[in-house]
């Protein structure tokens, strides 16, 4: 006789009893069992594109974050936590494996984790003790959640709790198989932002979708700006923020232990604040810096200040809406046995004639992401100042999970919940989207943060040839004064460990 694994008949359990009352028994076994471990919930909520350089919870003049800087008297709140990369591909899969992009090999756009590492994930990690909830706003992280789906119990499609279809979307017919029905249908008959359509079905597509995207960036009601919308279709962020909350709390009414990841759109562009949050920060001074090299768009002072504008109140939004959530969460008592995880996967650049994020350059403004972790029961504020990224994420929740991070991991266990600050410790960044994944890193931008130093390394780009950067982030946070001449002693240490590191990922790969 076959035996069943635990987490075979939890996941059985749950579905039997989900929504019917004929299994009472059933139900109470499920949560005998899942709650006799004592292991605590784990909530991750990630606002896409949030940089810690426009929160006023970390200093930022605008008071663009209220609600956080509330929730930060009784969180572990982390200053200088980096992502691993500058769009949601890399840093979102840095995040889910505990890995830096050049292992694995996230690095392009729509670009997957290697195969042979899928299984190296948060879920999969966890899978036998939690019950894995996962939902996203975002398609280029969709696409890893779906690689994922094996170690996943419940999947919520993309366009869950959006509000219209923002183009002729033929794979919204098929929700269990969202990525390959976009890719295969969408992407080669309706076209893409970044693929040409067919020549038929493209002609359609902008018939039907016309009047939709006319709106995008159009005064709409209660939004100035236009609807909010992640470029398949528009969304109401309370709306949003709403099902995610009704979602936990199904979660901890009878699937404890429960791990819930939630990826959400804002504050990402389009930045569609609504009315109640557009013209109510004051107007800041900040350092006007230098076009670089390296600049995609070269924009003008006065476009790059509107668009900042427009963030920073759009973060006034999502920090509201954060706000409203842990309240009721609180509310609800699911706090009280759960730990929350509030992140980014990236963040947002208005400088050096850039707007965005995922071009050549990582300054901080586009790494720097914010971290806070709520324990269950804290009542106090612990600030940490040491240096963490991103992959140290997954290592820190085994740990809280009594789980020991396997020796594949590259990251650590965060201070404040076991680790401790090395202050020699190297955290790197990666931007590699035009390299192959399958190849050794030929174009790139990679930073090695340490200390108070951090150095840049700009590798195959003709108009930057072997490009170098140092900066002493203590003195100059903005990134203004490049060091590497001046400071050749720090700048000839961390130039061979990059270039050694670089190297040795190269040649693992050949």
């Amino acid at each position: 006789m076959a035996s069943i694994s635990r987490r075979d008949f939890l996941k059985t359990a749950l579905s039997l009893s989900a929504g019917a009352t004929l299994f009472p028994l059933l139900s109470s076994i499920r949560d005998s069992v899942r709650k006799a471990d004592g292991k605590p919930n784990i909530i991750i909520m990630v606002f896409d594109a949030m940089t810690a350089r426009n929160l006023s919870l970390y200093g930022y003049p605008r008071k663009t974050t209220p609600n956080l800087e509330r929730l930060a008297q009784r969180a572990t709140v982390y200053h200088s936590h980096y992502s691993a990369g500058n769009f949601t591909t890399p840093g979102t899969a840095s995040m889910l494996t505990g890995t830096y992009p050049w292992t694995h090999r996230a690095i392009n756009i729509e670009g997957m984790v290697a195969r042979k590492l899928a299984d190296n994930n948060l879920f999969s990690y966890l899978q036998d003790d939690y019950y894995c909830t996962v939902f996203t706003q975002n398609f280029l992280a969709e696409v890893l959640l779906d690689q994922f789906a094996g170690s996943v119990d419940r999947h919520l499609v993309m366009s869950s709790f959006r509000d219209k279809p923002y183009r002729a979307a033929l794979s919204s017919h098929f929700p269990n198989d969202p990525i390959v029905a976009l890719q295969a249908l969408d992407e080669l008959m309706l076209g893409y932002d970044r693929s040409p359509a067919s020549l038929v079905f493209g002609f359609i597509d902008r018939i039907y979708g016309a009047k939709a995207r006319q709106s995008g960036g159009q005064p709409a009601g209660e939004y100035p700006y236009g609807l909010p919308d992640n470029y398949f279709s528009t969304f109401l962020n309370e709306a949003v923020y709403a099902g995610v909350l009704d979602e936990i709390r199904s979660l901890a009414d009878g699937s404890a232990p429960f791990l819930g990841y939630f990826h959400l759109w804002s504050p990402h562009w389009p930045f569609a604040p609504r009315k109640e949050f557009v013209n109510t920060l004051p107007e800041i001074q900040l350092p006007e810096k230098p076009v670089h090299k390296l600049s995609e768009n070269d924009l003008r002072k006065t476009r790059l200040k509107a668009r900042r504008k427009a963030y920073d109140e759009y973060l006034l939004e999502v920090d509201f809406e954060i706000g409203r959530l842990v309240d009721a969460l609180e509310s609800d008592g699911i706090l009280q046995n759960s730990y929350l995880i509030l992140t980014s996967d990236h963040g947002e650049v208005f400088e050096r004639g850039e707007w965005g994020h995922g071009y050549k350059l990582l300054y901080d403004p586009v790494i720097h992401i914010p971290l806070l972790v709520m324990a269950p029961g804290q009542q106090n504020r612990q600030d940490i100042y040491a240096t963490t990224s991103n992959i140290d994420i997954v290592p820190t929740l085994l740990r809280i999970a009594g789980k020991q991070p396997p020796n594949k991991i590259e990251g650590r266990i965060l201070p404040g919940f076991g680790g401790t600050d090395d202050p020699e410790r190297s955290i790197f960044s990666l931007e590699a989207k035009e390299n192959s994944s399958f190849g050794p890193l030929k174009k790139a931008t990679v930073s090695m943060t340490k200390g108070d130093h951090k150095l840049i390394y700009y590798l195959g780009y003709e108009k930057y040839p072997d490009g170098f950067e140092l900066y002493n982030l203590r003195e100059d946070g903005d990134e203004m004064n490049d060091i590497f001449q001046r400071d050749a002693k720090t700048a000839a240490r961390m130039k061979e460990e990059l270039l050694d590191q670089l190297a040795d990922k190269n040649n693992s790969i050949r």
